[in-house]
């Protein structure tokens, strides 16, 4: 009887034993994370809370929400219109939002004023390759008087672009002045769909579109005539077989050309 009680003690205290290393092992568990966590918290670095002035600093009003360009937008889409009875594109007829959808257009279209760009959309910040807080206020050469009002086919280069068959047209808006009605100006208008890359020739479309330059059929011959007679000379001067690399690359060429010729 006795030894069956102290067994059962001894497994009691066994089990109990037992019981406490596991806890100790939960609670270490525990507080390794908690510390972990801790040390996450610590780990990680606040980011700077931007002050009201540096906030402002960063802060860009687009042309459409700015006060000021909103109704040189109005005023520039509408003496277009007036002029030519149609919209400067498609995609502003019966807009909600006009000097947006104006900015956002798929034509190019700037104000000039006092030898200044007093406004530019979008496509026209892509073809002068600057942003519209650099374009806009930037001084040009672009002349801010239009004769008889209207042109319908200007060309000009800038920053290494000529724009194609642009429009201009003046733009005005009525005012009272000393108790008198008069008309102000307010600039010329220019629009462009289309422009030519200096660089390579390219035809330039907004959204980033460029189409290779036209092929010129008296340049394309020149090229095959000597593109010819570097192939003669690799093989009959030079003395190199039709399997060496330099005239397999070299008649390549002269095929490539004649391809172009026959398109």
């Amino acid at each position: 009887m006795h030894r069956h009680r102290y067994k059962f003690a001894l497994l009691l205290l066994l089990h109990t034993a037992n019981g406490f290393l596991r806890a100790g092992t939960c609670n270490t568990r525990r507080v390794a994370v908690a510390i972990g966590a801790k040390k996450g918290k610590k780990g990680k670095k606040k980011q700077p809370k931007k002050s009201g002035m540096d906030w402002a600093r960063d802060f860009e009003v687009m042309p459409f929400d700015s006060s000021v360009l909103r109704p040189l937008a109005d005023a520039a889409a509408g003496a277009f219109e007036a002029r030519t009875g149609k919209p400067l594109d498609a995609s502003l007829a019966g807009a909600g939002d006009l000097p947006k959808a104006l900015y956002k257009a798929p034509v190019c279209v700037m104000v000039v004023s006092d030898e200044k760009i007093a406004y530019a959309n979008d496509a026209a910040c892509e073809f002068a390759g600057k942003k519209h807080t650099e374009l806009i206020g930037s001084a040009t050469a672009l002349p801010a008087t239009v004769a008889d009002g209207y042109d319908s086919s200007y060309e000009k280069k800038l920053d290494g672009n000529t724009m194609q068959k642009a429009k201009r047209w003046a733009i005005s808006k009525m005012a009272v002045v000393d108790g008198e009605l008069v008309t102000e100006d307010q600039g010329v208008g220019y629009a462009f769909s289309t422009w030519i890359r200096e660089e390579d020739g390219a035809l330039c479309k907004p959204g980033g579109v460029v189409e290779a330059p036209p092929i010129d059929p008296v340049e394309i011959q020149a090229k095959i005539d000597a593109q010819a007679a570097v192939v003669r000379d690799l093989k009959e001067e030079q003395g190199l077989g039709n399997g060496d690399p330099e005239v397999k690359a070299a008649v390549a060429e002269l095929l490539r050309l004649k391809a172009l010729l026959e398109e």
